[in-house]
């Protein structure tokens, strides 16, 4: 596929379009007999460079913006364009790049001309600042056309507002949280910049209105301004300041002796000695609720973590606590229970959560989004990230905006096929294209996965940078080059980072499908392409899904389930092989992950029969083992026999497919539910009545979504597992919220793959949208 440069975006609205289009060019282009085809005339595109610049014809003139002159936007972001044009001809439209207006104010004739034409004035909001071309046109008669072309610079001297409503909230001994309002520009915002103490600023999107300000001094004073900032690089001509007092260095947490609470990001472990003489069982609180009641042997563990019998003074109680809240407080109390159900003691203590740590910095990828943000209204065509800058040159001959940000001699191949509007096969040779295929691993082209086989054991540790398009809502695109990790975690906060958002081209995305105008989906696949109403995809687990030509698609319904298909073949392909896992695919497993895939998506399109997954969807991929290698080998056992066992899963749990994640459990809660809720009458008998040494009960779906309990009229599936599998699912399932960003409420899909967790396979997630699928959760080595 050498030369050739995959152009990826498939929106929801758009393929409906693309395949009403690609049906009717097929009929026309292949049935239609030659001497009926009747293709109608239009004007010439103002692309067309066989027109002559600057020249005026006697139909039509330019008279202002002069050209090669520099043009500032107005307070609306505007720039007026006028001339006049002969009054037998009629204008067609002006166009700004690729904007385009046929809304026109005709007056008489400019002072000095004759009566043989009319003024006309026009504003148009340019796709971009710098550089651009305005091209006029009017139709001299029937099929005859006049054009002239121009080249000017806009500009844009306004500055935005200044920084509204600053406030500093949260404070705490070593943080705090600055909170301020939206401002305004005339043009467009690229977001903010956050100075403290007057040091270096830093930089936040245009929908991020706060800033966490960490590793500060107990008790110590601090100065916090904020500044917007536009596409021009303006900024706020007074920034907005306030000052603030960190507290002072609180106590220690309160635990009672002979307590320990071992916080981790997904829950805790709660420790202390028995006393056998007279202590016969345990009753734990959490936050004042009943958390769990067990006998003294049930969790009682020698000195090596194994089961003690006999259960001695010299033995450990250990009861994980699970699932929590990452970096949250909580009240645990622990009542120590004689024979005869009386207290003999008590233990207390109080302790916060870990919180999960992204593979890049927030304040890094706010920064790239930003500045990617500004580069693209500022009319650049390549933004690279400062973490790719020692490694990747800047395309030969251009020239720089800003730092990071340039603007290359030729981008005219890649600028026909952004902003993306369908799939598009392009053979490219430009500037930027050429640079692309320099900085690609060895064979690769211009793509890069999501995951990648020269990035085998360091994924996110990779040098290797990968491209994304980034534009704006008025069209304006800079190609963003940024190691993987960076640029997963740009389009992740993309929809709050400008005033459009971005559309994955090649790079981060890792899974794509190219065709040219749709065409060949009905030239290839001229009916649908199924058995017995499961789609049947036409790629295969031995399919080389960095191959352009190995890739099919029917009409479009099933592409993002194509998608999710081949993350979930390529990321468990590389995983076994960095492991060096028992495991491979054959036809059996194949057929049953693609029936699989149909039910979640089924499920997630919330329709009957069968469906192809929506865009923009978050996958989970239990394993045997949590994301870091911890061991959860049974507990992933329980979910695959739950949701069927490597089949389809009874009717009414199919609905388990596609939760939403409930924080602190409140779906349950709001129910009447608490976490021990198995141990209650009502729910008994069930599975983890009889509680082995050793063991603990798990449930399935999740107690932090809106199917726990029996939330969606089928009582969730219990079995006992080794309790110390508890914190490492705990740790995986909030991982997972966090780093694929799953707030409260918002959905996804878990998907179940037997042979995965029969393997030992570790858990992983990724995101599907509109330009391909893309790890957010990355396996790791433990």
């Amino acid at each position: 596929m050498s030369g050739y440069r995959r152009n990826r975006y498939f929106s929801r609205s758009l393929r409906a379009m693309a395949l009403a289009v690609a049906l009717v060019l097929a009929v026309n282009l292949i049935s239609q007999p030659a001497a009926q085809a009747v293709i109608e005339e239009q004007p010439p595109a103002c692309a067309d460079p066989t027109v002559p610049e600057d020249v005026n014809h006697a139909s039509i003139r330019l008279e202002g913006p002069a050209a090669g002159s520099e043009v500032a936007v107005d307070a609306n972001g505007e720039i007026a364009i006028n001339g006049y044009v002969h009054k037998q001809a009629t204008m067609v439209d002006v166009a700004v790049e690729k904007t385009t207006s046929s809304s026109f104010t005709f007056g008489p004739p400019p002072e000095g001309v004759t009566n043989w034409s009319a003024s006309w004035v026009t504003s148009m909001r340019p796709p971009h600042l710098g550089p651009v071309q305005v091209c006029s046109r009017a139709e001299r008669e029937p099929g005859r056309y006049a054009k002239i072309l121009r080249d000017i610079t806009v500009v844009d001297l306004i500055p935005p507002s200044n920084v509204p409503n600053l406030a500093v909230g949260t404070i705490a001994a070593t943080s705090a949280k600055v909170t301020w309002g939206a401002a305004t520009d005339n043009y467009g915002l690229a977001g903010y910049e956050v100075t403290v103490d007057g040091g270096t600023p830093q930089r936040t999107t245009v929908g991020t209105l706060s800033y966490s300000i960490t590793g500060l001094q107990p008790s110590s004073d601090h100065t916090v301004s904020v500044v917007a900032v536009d596409l021009a690089g303006n900024r706020s001509e007074t920034p907005a300041t306030t000052s603030f007092t960190t507290d002072a260095l609180p106590p220690p947490p309160d635990v009672d002796a002979g307590l320990t609470l071992d916080p981790d990001e997904g829950g805790a472990t709660a420790s202390w000695h028995p006393d056998p003489a007279n202590e016969a069982s345990y009753r734990a609180y959490l936050d004042g609720e009943i958390y769990d009641h067990f006998e003294l042997e049930q969790l009682c563990e020698d000195g090596n973590g194994n089961v003690a019998s006999p259960c001695t003074v010299d033995s450990v109680i250990k009861l994980p606590i699970e699932p929590l809240e990452e970096y949250t407080p909580y009240a645990f109390r622990v009542e120590a229970l004689r024979a005869d159900g009386t207290v003999a003691r008590e233990l207390a203590g109080d302790f916060i959560t870990m919180i999960h740590v992204d593979e890049v910095s927030s304040a890094t990828t706010q920064t790239t989004a930003s500045e990617a943000s500004q580069c693209a209204g500022a009319g650049g065509d390549i933004y690279i990230a400062a973490s790719s800058r020692v490694g990747v040159p800047a395309p030969a001959g251009s020239t720089e905006i800003f730092l990071g940000c340039y603007r290359a001699a030729d981008t005219s191949c890649l600028d026909a096929f952004l902003p993306p509007s369908g799939e598009k096969l392009a053979k490219c040779a430009d500037d930027l294209t050429d640079m692309l295929f320099a900085i690609a691993p060895s064979g690769r082209g211009p793509v890069i996965s999501s995951i990648d086989d020269a990035q085998v054991n360091q994924l996110f540790l990779s040098p290797a940078a990968a491209p994304l398009a980034w534009c704006l809502s008025s069209g304006a695109c800079a190609t963003l080059i940024a190691p993987v990790a960076e640029t997963v975690a740009a389009a992740a906060v993309a929809p709050a980072a400008a005033a459009g958002t971005s559309w994955i081209v090649v790079g981060a995305a890792g899974i794509g499908i190219g065709f040219v105008l749709g065409t060949l989906i009905a030239m290839l696949f001229p009916s649908t392409v199924g058995v017995h109403g499961l789609v049947e995809y036409p790629i295969h687990h031995d399919t080389d899904f960095d191959t352009f030509e190995n890739w099919g698609l029917n009409d479009g319904q099933w592409y993002n389930s194509l998608k999710l298909y081949a993350q979930v073949i390529k990321t468990t392909k590389l995983v076994a092989n960095q492991h060096d896992l028992p495991f491979a695919w054959d036809s059996t497993e194949d057929a049953r992950l693609k029936r699989i895939i149909d039910r979640a998506c089924t499920v997630q399109r919330g329709t009957q029969g069968k469906a192809g997954c929506d865009d923009d969807i978050i996958v989970y991929v239990p394993g045997a083992k949590n994301y870091k290698g911890a061991d959860m080998t049974e507990t992933g056992k329980h979910i695959v026999t739950a949701m069927g066992d490597g089949e389809f899963p009874e009717p009414t749990r199919a609905v388990w497919f596609y939760p939403a994640r409930s924080v602190r459990g409140q779906a349950a809660r709001s129910k009447g539910y608490t976490r021990g809720w198995f141990n209650t009458l009502a729910f008994k008998p069930n599975a983890c009545d009889v509680r082995v040494p050793g063991q603990t009960c798990d449930e399935f779906p999740f107690w932090s979504t809106d199917q726990a309990v029996d939330l969606t009229g089928q009582v969730a599936s219990l079995k006992l597992v080794p309790t110390t599998e508890s914190l490492p699912q705990a740790n995986d399932i909030n991982a997972m919220y966090g780093k694929c960003k799953v707030n409260d409420k918002t959905k996804f899909v878990v998907l179940p793959v037997k042979p995965w967790v029969e393997a030992g396979g570790l858990s992983f997630a990724f995101k599907v949208s509109g330009g391909g699928a893309s790890l957010c959760m990355t396996p790791v080595a433990p």
